[in-house]
This record gives structure tokens, C-alpha cells and sequence, in this order.
């Protein structure tokens, strides 16, 4: 009884994780097999769920008829540029506040956060007369000042609570050997945080890449447009290509997926530290 038991309760646990797969991957997979159909295909009933060929011309249309390439350069520019800054700051500021001792720390830890309190809709306007002051409107440059304002806090967060899981006694130690300050960062707390610097720069990528609608509002020449203003452009009045729509949107997904799985151990490792010993 005890084996029909263990038997049973492994094919629920394994026939749900088969149903969580199937409704978390089937939304993805119809988007890669739409982007391949006809337009005939796409609206045919019963629906198809392989196309009768493997048509790639809604790619070559998305990316060099309606300018995706340059999309996809703004976004990498945009997104790469807010990662790399925002690691940049947040280290250092994540040390001082994981390793210095002055007063108000502990209100300052807590205040970090509060800027999450405010809806981001909340924030454009004001954010729009200050781009606007410094003549960053309707540049990247802008942009990337945004999502930098946007994703600092929480970075500055992970990464303390990360910083405070790395003993002292190899920082100390690299001091009576006689590092520098800036030397025991560089060569002994930031190679020993990789996992949670791996989370930070993969979050800030994510948020800057995937962002509408900061973009919608400060951008104005087509030009400068990101992925996600580019897809809007796709949608039209009277008709839409929604192969051209679905080839857009896995051209946008797969970006993430791939870094996602690049860094997929020192995401998991920097998540789990920072949260337990945070």
C-alpha cells in the first residue's frame, strides 16, 4: 500500500509539472509556429499546430523592411549601457553600506526602497521636465539615465545584503598584505559576488529591454525607437500581419532566453544568498 502510495503521488507531482510546462511553453511555441504560417494558416479552423512549411520571410521583412535591426541595436545600446552603470554604482554603493559604519544606516536601508511605492506613471512627468532641462529627450542617453534611476535601488539591495555574506577575514586579510581598499573590492569581494552580480546586471538588461512605455514618452524620432515601441508600430487600424507581429515578438524574447540560460547557475546561487542572508 505504501509503494501504491509513493507511486501515486509521484505521477501527480510529475503530471503537474507536466501541466505547468505545457501552459508556460505553449503560448511560446504558438508564437514561433505563427510567425512561420501563411496568413490562410493563421486564421484556419481547426487551428494548425504545424504549418505546412516552414516559411522564415516574416523575419527577413520584420528585420530589414520594417527596421528591426535598428530597433534591436537602440535596445542593445539602451540596455547594455543601463547594466554596465548600474553594476558599476551599485557595487559601490552596496560596499559602503555593507561595510561602513555611520549613522542612519539602518533608515537608509529601509528608505532605499521607497521609490517602488510610487507607480512608475507617477514619475514621467517630473522625469520629463528633468530630461527635458539637460536636453535628453528624445535621446537614448535619456533613456538609459531612466532605467538607471529606475533599477539602482533594488540593485543596491541585493547586493548588500550579498556583500554581507563574504567574511570580513579575507578582506582584512588582504589588507595586512597590503591592498588598498579599492584592491580587496576589485580582487576579493567583487570575484567572490559574481553570482549576485550575474542577478543584478540580468534584472537591470531585462528591465531596460523590455520597457514601453518611459520609451513611449521620451522618444519621439522613429530612429531611436527600441523593440518594444517596434512592435507597436506593427499593429495597424485596418490590418495587421500578425506574422510579422509574432516574428517581432520572438525576435524580442529570445535575447532574454539566451542570457537567461547563459547565466542560469549564477543567478540561481546569487537569488538564493542575497535572500537568505539578506
Amino acid at each position: 500500500m505504501e509503494k501504491r502510495k509513493i507511486s501515486f503521488g509521484k505521477i501527480v507531482v510529475a503530471g503537474s509539472i507536466i501541466l505547468f510546462l505545457i501552459v508556460i511553453l505553449f503560448p511560446f511555441y504558438w508564437m514561433i509556429i505563427s510567425s512561420m504560417k501563411g496568413f490562410s494558416e493563421l486564421f484556419a479552423y481547426p487551428p494548425r499546430f504545424l504549418p505546412d512549411s516552414f516559411n522564415l520571410r516574416a523575419y527577413w521583412r520584420v528585420l530589414f523592411e520594417e527596421g528591426f535591426i535598428l530597433y534591436l541595436k537602440n535596445s542593445f545600446y539602451v540596455a547594455s549601457f543601463t547594466a554596465i552603470l548600474n553594476l558599476i554604482l551599485a557595487c559601490l554603493g552596496a560596499y559602503a553600506i555593507a561595510r561602513l559604519r555611520f549613522k542612519g544606516k539602518a533608515m537608509m536601508m529601509r528608505s532605499i526602497l521607497l521609490v517602488y511605492m510610487f507607480p512608475g506613471i507617477l514619475l514621467i512627468i517630473p522625469l520629463f521636465a528633468m530630461l527635458a532641462k539637460v536636453g535628453f529627450i528624445d535621446n537614448l542617453n535619456g533613456l538609459i539615465l531612466t532605467y538607471l534611476a529606475q533599477t539602482l535601488p533594488v540593485s543596491l539591495y541585493m547586493l548588500a545584503a550579498y556583500f554581507r555574506t563574504v567574511p570580513e577575514e579575507i578582506e582584512e586579510a588582504g589588507l595586512v598584505d597590503g591592498c588598498s581598499r579599492l584592491e580587496v573590492i576589485t580582487k576579493i569581494t567583487l570575484p567572490l559576488s559574481v553570482p549576485a552580480m550575474a542577478s543584478v546586471g540580468i534584472y537591470t538588461f531585462m528591465i531596460a529591454w523590455n520597457e514601453f512605455l518611459y520609451a513611449l514618452v521620451f522618444l519621439y524620432d522613429s530612429n531611436k525607437f527600441t523593440m518594444p515601441l517596434g512592435l507597436v508600430r506593427l499593429y495597424h487600424s485596418y490590418h495587421t500581419s500578425w506574422d510579422l507581429v509574432m516574428a517581432a515578438s520572438v525576435i524580442i524574447t529570445v535575447p532574454i532566453i539566451v542570457l537567461f540560460l547563459a547565466f542560469e547557475k549564477y543567478l540561481e546561487q546569487g537569488l538564493v544568498a542575497g535572500g537568505v542572508k539578506g
